[in-house]
């Protein structure tokens, strides 16, 4: 291959809550194991870099660019860990503390991998569910009056940090006792409905057990994207992926604190630290449409923006890379075009641009690409 594009292939995650179907039936994979594909990591993170195929080889993409974001696919068929991240300075700040104490990367008490933040958006690529941010004190209020196991908690509520903290350091009796009120009460209500929290609450139930992590399926937003729409996760704004596939990108980072729903380590002070108690209104982001087939995601991340591509078949689509940019193949097949390059892409494949090239995509049947770019 000369300079310029690159075909490029990823590195597969295999963690206990992906789907088996998705990803493997994207990049063509027998899953004779029945293992679970979570994720799909295009980019150069040192747990999962991906690679290049230059003068016929096979190489790290890592040997020819150092890219501040990564692109994934997520297939998530069971619920994530409720989560946030810290913003850069944050990160920074705890990264060196936790070094001056000596405690290795990869202690299971380490929460600071990285001194970097790790702002995420997503692209729903069917209906997806997740958490996203705190509802209003209003309705907190109300929901706790509605739900008969959850009214003891109303002397409490004053303001949402303190009434979080409050929950976060409830002492496991009091847990265990409002939840087992709660598993009796969702035995007397309609849990088939994924738009509800009654539904996620008896998937933790079941999965978990009395996790203090199931306060938060109630008290922050229950959000419902449809495909092709988007949302952006902030530092800060509390978060858990429920269900549904997706493309995401993220800056580089691990950095991740912990409420529950997970084995892992949970630190309370550490989050509670760290957490954006303001309410939130989700902000469903839609595509804007640029051109005739390009549609853009447009967030505040510096690191990333996400472009969606689609082409007719027999039509063409000019562009000049004006950053390194990662493709992915979702749909169809097409032609990458330059003064010395020709080469075809497919479904479930993917390809590396570096900065300043001038090429076309020509697409050979109907065809749909995800395009990450630096802004």
């Amino acid at each position: 291959m000369s300079k310029g594009i690159f075909p490029l292939r990823g590195a597969v995650q295999h963690y206990a809550w992906g789907g088996k179907q998705f990803i493997p039936s994207l990049l063509s994979i027998d899953n004779v194991e029945q293992e679970p594909f979570a994720e799909y990591w295009l980019g150069v993170h040192h747990r999962g870099p991906a690679q290049i195929k230059k003068n016929d080889k096979w190489v790290n993409l890592d040997t020819l660019t150092s890219l501040p974001f990564l692109l994934k696919i997520l297939d998530v068929q069971q619920m994530l860990s409720i989560q946030s991240h810290p913003t850069k300075e944050q990160a920074e700040i705890g990264f060196n503390r936790e070094n001056n104490k000596e405690i290795p990367l990869d202690a299971p008490n380490r929460v600071f991998k990285d001194d970097n933040h790790k702002p995420e958006l997503m692209v729903a690529l069917s209906d997806f569910w997740l958490l996203h941010g705190f509802r209003s004190l209003d309705q907190i209020r109300q929901i706790c009056k509605d739900i008969p196991p959850f009214q003891i908690l109303l002397p409490h509520i004053t303001d949402i940090s303190s009434f979080y903290a409050y929950l976060m350091y409830l002492d496991e009796d009091s847990c265990d006792s409002i939840f087992e009120e709660l598993s009796a009460f969702l035995q007397t209500v309609d849990t088939n409905n994924k738009n509800e929290p009654h539904y996620w609450a008896a998937k933790a139930l079941q999965q978990y057990g009395n996790d203090r992590g199931i306060f938060s399926i109630y008290f922050y937003n229950l959000v419902h994207l449809n495909n092709g729409e988007a949302i952006y996760q902030e530092a800060g704004i509390p978060h858990a992926y429920l269900q549904g596939q997706n493309v995401e990108i993220m800056a580089n980072s691990d950095n991740v604190f912990r409420a529950g729903l997970t084995p892992k380590h949970v630190d309370i002070d550490l989050l509670l630290s760290h957490l954006d108690f303001t309410s939130v209104v989700p902000k469903i982001i839609q595509p804007q449409k640029e051109g005739s087939s390009l549609f853009v995601y447009k967030s505040p991340a510096k690191e990333f923006e996400v472009h969606y591509i689609d082409i007719a078949s027999s039509d063409h689509l000019s562009l000049v890379s004006t950053s390194p940019e990662c493709y992915f193949c979702l749909t169809g097949e097409v032609t990458i075009l330059t003064e010395e390059q020709e080469f075809t892409c497919s479904m479930g494949e993917s390809f590396f641009v570096e900065e300043g090239v001038s090429y076309a995509l020509s697409s050979i049947a109907d065809c749909s690409l995800f395009r990450a770019i630096v802004p």
